[in-house]
């Protein structure tokens, strides 16, 4: 806006009460309302390239029984082109506000260093044409935490543009890859990442609740200005390669109006399938009776009363259930193996389920099996932050190791958590870096580590591509077994009168399972005569000493084909007899399959074997 550019438009009194800027239908006039608590009169102040342009007068909406809500509304032909780019600020009595309801920011450009803050104005439209978005039910879900700098900041990323959304861009080839569908973001939004009360130390992940919760965050993009662009151009590839966008939205000391509209702006204006709440401050209530909001997908602690819509499930408990009883089961604790059948085979009607054994609050995959402790010494806080149940074994020696016989532990124990993460019924979330070795060094608590102990170092995929592609080959399993893509929930009855459950616990003998507080033996059958596949079997042995498992007989035209062994490689694909060695500490996944040529049955002929026995 030229200086002299704002005289030549009307200023009027704001006819509306919607806080923010809403533009005219005709383009013809611009509103802008804020709600100054306590204040008698209120001005807007606008600024082109830093400069002061015009300080206006704003009216207080009294008439309406809002005397302490202000608004002001320019008026005349090119008032949206001569206020685009312009930034903006309210001044009260000398104070300096900024709008809650943003919807581009200014002065935060560069992340980690110290701007001042104004909103800008932003009435750029985009083109979502040829987005070819789709909803992706949760149990087609594979997803992954990810921060979105950190994804692409280390120079081993190898794009044009790192830490930014058009580098994470440039890596979408590899999620794809890899099997990725569904993306979690941590904050998005324009947080506050410098923390001046803890000496300038940075908000690496973004849970400040200094933010402009409307605004994409301005250094995460690689033009600034272009901020709301390049995040829309993201979500736009993304939803382009099959994949759908969940939001992290950390909402602090927000009204239930705000947060409601925020959540609602980004999935009109930004398409975003879903989001990562915290159902303590956002009630379902709320989210079930939007019309708009009980579309999308929501993850949160808990829920009281889910609701399918559509018969289809839009709620998922995320939380760290799982994530206990797994790594104690991994390393070997007694008394587990009752909680972990249950959390592995967790099936509800109403709600969906997210697992995950890492997550961004934590060790990495590979920190849980090299560390026993937490060494958080570079946070400055001497090692007291950050949790001290991590539930983690080092194999033998804390920190790297060059000793063999630790790194094939921890190897095979790596392979051992992703079993059990990717799966399981529930979704999986797997955290970003995980499937190639990503390590932090033993920080469980990085919030504030903006470097290469939280930029995921890419030269490790190349290192580690063995474990890159068993990652690969768990989730490739997972999407085409229809097990996985159920339509009936799966439970342990005999619902069908098969003589077996959709799911049951076994033991070394089958049908005999141990819950004992010692036993660290578990089998689970998962029955192909209740999802019209497959069956499953899985041997878990997390003992320290080896053992012999022995198949059910469940359809005797059938046999048992490996298809995961963590011990190793080499009978993997083959089919197996009545029994199995199991090493210790290992799993393994078998699929009964069809032993007559292709071709020489009918499809479906097995749906009513013979009732299980043992073998």
């Amino acid at each position: 806006m030229r200086q002299n550019a704002i005289e030549q438009f009307e200023i009027k009194p704001a006819k509306g009460l919607t806080e923010g800027v809403t533009v005219s239908e005709e383009k013809t006039s611009v509103e802008v309302i804020f709600f100054c608590k306590e204040h008698k009169e209120c001005r807007l102040l606008l600024y082109r390239d830093q400069k002061l342009l015009k300080r206006i007068k704003m009216f207080s909406r009294k008439e309406a029984g809002a005397p302490d809500l202000f608004g002001v509304r320019l008026c005349g032909e090119g008032i949206v082109g001569e206020l685009q780019g312009c930034e903006y600020v309210f001044e009260a009595e000398k104070q300096i506000f900024q709008d809650p309801y943003m919807r581009a920011s200014e002065g935060r450009n560069r992340f980690g260093n110290k701007g001042r803050l104004r909103g800008k104005f932003d009435f750029s439209e985009f083109d979502w044409s040829g987005e070819h978005r789709k909803t992706i039910a949760f149990e087609d879900m594979i997803l992954y935490q990810c921060h979105l700098r950190g994804f692409t900041k280390h120079n081993s990323s190898g794009v044009k543009a790192p830490g930014t959304f058009s580098g994470f861009c440039e890596k979408l080839g590899y999620l794809e890859k890899l099997g990725i569908n569904t993306v979690i973001f941590l904050p998005l939004y324009d947080f506050n990442e410098r923390m001046e009360k803890q000496n300038g130390k940075i908000n690496y992940w973004g849970y400040s609740g200094d933010a402009c919760y409307f605004a994409p965050k301005a250094s995460y993009a690689s033009n600034p200005d272009n901020a709301v662009f390049e995040c829309k151009e993201m979500i736009k590839k993304m939803h382009k390669k099959g994949m759908n966008v969940f939001l992290d939205m950390h909402f602090d000391k927000c009204s239930p109006q705000f947060m409601i509209r925020c959540l609602r702006y980004y999935v009109t204006e930004y398409h975003v399938d879903g989001f990562l709440i915290n159902t303590a401050v956002v009630s379902e209530t709320w989210l079930h009776e939007d019309p708009i909001l009980r579309q999308v997908k929501i993850l949160g602690a808990g829920f009281a009363t889910p609701e399918k819509v559509a018969g289809k499930k839009t709620f998922a408990v995320f939380n760290e259930e799982y994530q206990t009883i797994a790594r104690r089961y991994l390393k070997s604790d007694e008394g587990q193996v009752a909680g972990f059948y249950e959390a592995f085979c967790k099936d509800d009607e109403s709600c969906a389920r997210v697992h995950y054994i890492t997550q961004k609050n934590g060790f990495t995959l590979r920190d849980l099996v090299s560390y026993d402790v937490k060494h958080n010494e570079a946070n400055g806080e001497k090692n007291q932050d950050g949790t001290e149940y991590n539930y983690s074994w080092n194999c033998g020696q804390e920190g790297a190791s060059r000793k063999k016989t630790v790194l094939q532990m921890r190897k095979k124990q790596t392979k051992n958590a992703l079993v059990m993460l990717l799966l399981g019924l529930p979704s999986p979330m797997l955290l970003a870096g995980d499937e190639f070795g990503q390590t932090q060094r033993g920080n469980n608590n990085a919030y504030c580590q903006d470097n290469a102990t939280t930029w995921l170092n890419w030269n490790l995929l190349k290192k580690n591509e063995e474990l890159f592609h068993f990652v690969q080959k768990l989730i490739t399993f997972r999407k085409s077994h229809i097990l996985y893509h159920r339509q009936e929930v799966m439970t342990g009855m005999d619902t069908k009168g098969v003589g077996a459950p959709a799911v049951s616990a076994h033991g070394i003998e089958p049908w005999e399972a141990d819950f004992s507080y010692y036993s660290r033996d578990l089998g689970i059958l998962f029955y192909g005569t209740y999802y019209e596949g497959n069956s499953v079997y899985m041997m878990f042995n997390l003992h320290w000493e080896s053992h012999t498992f022995f198949f059910p007989v469940i359809e005797k035209d059938k046999q048992w084909k490996c298809i995961v062994d963590t011990e190793c490689g080499e009978n993997e694909e083959n089919v197996v007899q009545k029994k199995y060695k199991m090493a210790p500490r290992s799993i393994a996944v078998f699929e009964c399959v069809d032993t007559c040529p292709a071709g020489s049955k009918m499809r479906g002929q097995d749906k009513h074997p013979v009732k299980p026995e043992k073998a």
